[in-house]
């Protein structure tokens, strides 16, 4: 069976389900670095969000988010439509309770120890390998979006030095997988779910730094991550496995564009500014990888 064939057939099949905390951000981020689409805001505020699929479908998702500080501040104190999640301020363990309509932090699931909040990942797929183990898998393309009228491509061979390796803190332009703006900096590599270096991971990571808060748009701005076969098909990410989006540009609810097939959509997470030891982030999995044949 050709399951990168079946792809489109499986997801519309069983779906892959996503379930993110919902937060109104940055209004239309079709071109994130226009600032004309972010509201101003002080608050910095840190998302984190894992998502598992099941292990009976691979397609059904147990969601653990984080939020410290708040939703990305483009979005704090001023969340509009609704939010299904825990509420809490630091401290203590929060799970359970739904709030619709809320404003300010908000976390479900996971352990909230003092303004820093750290997941609890369930559900892990035991059926999966590495994927540059793949069959026929000959490369992967990162397309990333900084203006223009569409994404740059940044291709690497799937046992290159860019996905086999982290680079260390700090990046720049001497030390980068990706490079965006003149402030803006990305490594690529294998990783777990988690986005944590694996190099025989079953997942791929973006990862990285924006040094620019509002008025300017939020960086790490994804569009789709592509695995190129040998028979010079591709195959586009379809689960959104955990993110991470930091700073007061930050639109956490755009991360699933990720992985909609769609190469005008991308993801904004942020900026790290005010956190220079943490990464924006996001991380995929794909069907190839994590319902091997």
């Amino acid at each position: 069976m050709d399951y990168r064939r079946e792809i489109v057939g499986l997801l519309g099949a069983c779906g892959v389900a996503v379930a993110l905390t919902q937060v109104v951000a940055c209004g239309d981020s079709a071109h994130c670095h226009d600032t004309s689409f972010c509201p101003d805001s002080d608050d910095p505020g840190a998302t984190t969000v894992t998502t598992s699929p099941g292990a009976t479908t691979n397609a059904s998702a147990a969601t653990d988010s984080t939020t410290a500080g708040g939703t990305g501040g483009a979005t704090a104190g001023t969340t509009a439509g609704s939010t299904s999640s825990s509420t809490s301020t630091g401290g203590g363990e929060t799970t359970g309770a739904s709030a619709t309509g809320s404003t300010g932090p908000a976390t479900t699931s996971g352990t909230t120890t003092g303004d820093a909040t750290t997941d609890a990942t369930t559900g892990a797929v035991d059926m999966s390998i590495p994927v540059h183990e793949i069959p026929g898998l000959v490369s992967i393309t990162f397309y990333e979006r900084t203006g223009g009228d569409a994404p740059t491509e940044y291709t690497f061979a799937v046992l290159g030095p860019e996905l086999t390796t982290q680079l260390a803190d700090p990046l720049n332009m001497n030390n980068r997988d990706i490079q965006g703006t003149s402030v803006e900096f990305y490594d690529v590599h294998y990783s777990d779910i988690d986005g944590n270096f694996d190099v025989d991971g079953s997942y791929l990571t973006i990862a990285g730094s924006f040094g620019a808060k509002l008025p300017s748009g939020g960086g790490l701005n994804l569009a789709e991550i592509s695995l190129n076969y040998e028979d010079d098909s591709v195959e586009y990410g379809s689960f959104l496995a955990s993110f991470v989006a930091l700073g007061d540009n930050a639109a956490p609810d755009t991360a699933e564009l990720a992985i909609d097939g769609d190469l005008q959509t991308h993801t904004t997470m942020g900026n790290n500014v005010d956190q220079p030891e943490m990464r924006l982030r996001v991380t995929l999995g794909f069907m190839s990888s994590l319902i091997p044949e």
